[in-house]
């Protein structure tokens, strides 16, 4: 078998084997809606290519983490991968408006920014890194989860130390909620529960799961302040050394899996809340008095990346 890596094939196949192989790396646990959209993404790739192409899923983290994966595909010492949004600022500032607090209203409206002008923009800037995005995945929308007590307004955020991702987006927008923001890695999440070094945890449903933090956790928040999409994307040299065809293929592979995707996470979601109120954990919707009072309290934090983000995607988003 061959691998292109950056180049055409000059060599010929043998008759029956794949002409490319794209391994494609993720962190995620194979139950998750994002890890099941990376296998309906070979299948369809694997399937229309009739095996001209064929995918090496390497996940749950064996080629490191989101930073190292990314970083491995910006290189083309591998094909494909997944990652967080959040991943790209590190290269394109632009992507922070992914994070800001309250941007997407509920799953029909972050469909709509990500797949409209929004998400294309954003999309085309990551020619810039030798990348090409092949789709926004569903990863759900983040909510609070702690074992101090229920959020049910502004005060209860007081004193509750809560884990957030190593952002500085995410931190600001939890200082403005009124909790202590701890920055830390989501491996070391679940003792730091156990151990009282943090009162909860910022994150969706299904990475609730994924980590166990029902075991651990007492109360959870739906407050979907922000979304996590889940960028899968390519080496765009190595796309551009397949024919014209199998770029197609591979392009419309990935359209293919997004809408199946999409409806997997609606029911991985669900699937996680269940798992939490079985495991004894309260689940509370915010009021809409409540909601209007977190959109608020971070309207601050959204006026603060006005001069950091491109005037036009801050229209697009309709902010």
């Amino acid at each position: 078998m061959l691998t292109a890596c950056g180049g055409t094939q000059d060599a010929a196949t043998t008759e029956g084997e794949a002409e490319y192989t794209i391994r494609f790396a993720h962190i995620e646990n194979e139950f998750t809606a994002a890890a099941q959209g990376v296998q309906l993404l070979k299948k369809h790739i694997e399937e229309d290519s009739e095996g001209r192409v064929t995918v090496e899923i390497l996940g749950a983290g064996s080629m490191g983490g989101e930073r190292e994966i990314l970083e491995s595909v910006t290189m083309g010492t591998i094909e494909g991968g997944m990652a967080m949004s959040s991943l790209f600022t590190t290269y394109l500032k632009d992507w922070d408006i992914f994070d800001l607090p309250f941007v997407f209203k509920d799953r029909a409206d972050w469909a709509a920014k990500v797949d409209g002008e929004m998400g294309q923009t954003l999309a085309a800037q990551t020619s810039a890194i030798n990348v090409k995005v092949l789709n926004f995945f569903d990863g759900g929308f983040r909510v609070i989860s702690n074992n101090k007590r229920p959020i049910l307004s502004m005060q209860d955020f007081k004193g509750v130390k809560c884990r957030v991702g190593e952002s500085t987006l995410m931190i600001d927008t939890h200082k403005a909620l009124g909790d202590n923001p701890v920055p830390m890695a989501f491996g070391e999440i679940y003792t730091a529960l156990q151990q009282g070094t943090i009162d909860g945890v910022d994150t969706s449903v299904v990475y609730v799961l994924d980590g166990n933090f029902q075991e651990v956790t007492k109360y959870s928040t739906m407050t979907n302040h922000t979304a996590l999409q889940m960028v899968t994307f390519i080496n765009q040299d190595f796309l551009n050394s397949m024919p014209e065809d199998l770029q197609k293929i591979v392009l419309d592979a990935a359209a293919k899996a997004t809408t199946e995707q999409r409806r997997l996470a609606v029911e991985v979601d669900e699937t996680a809340m269940q798992t939490m109120r079985d495991a004894g954990v309260q689940i509370d919707e915010p009021s809409p008095e409540f909601t209007a009072e977190m959109i608020k309290a971070t309207s601050k934090v959204v006026d603060g990346y006005k001069t950091k983000i491109d005037a036009k995607l801050f229209e697009l988003a309709g902010l």
